[in-house]
């Protein structure tokens, strides 16, 4: 439970240092997309980030064109790097 707590302390530094940046998008991912978000950074497939994540493959594909949106990104790759620039993600 305490590393959750830590990590969520740090994802909320990170947003609210972003929050100056312009970049809108990036505040209004929901809390499963949150959850989705480094995943979708690894080698895994559709099915198996929704094995992971206990959710149907279109749950996951729904939220991946999601985040594409709000990031800005036009596929998989994009968003990572786009996530990795607002600081979503470690690089």
């Amino acid at each position: 439970m305490g590393i959750l707590v830590d990590q969520a302390d740090q994802l909320r530094a990170r947003l609210s240092w972003q929050r100056g940046s312009g970049d809108a998008g990036a505040f209004t991912l929901t809390a499963a997309e949150l959850r989705l978000l480094p995943l979708l950074s690894t080698h895994l497939s559709i099915p198996e980030i929704a094995a992971e994540l206990f959710v149907s493959p279109n749950t996951v594909k729904t939220h991946a064109v999601s985040i594409y949106l709000k990031l800005g990104a036009s596929a998989r790759t994009q968003a990572v790097t786009r996530a990795r620039e607002l600081g979503l993600l470690d690089g």
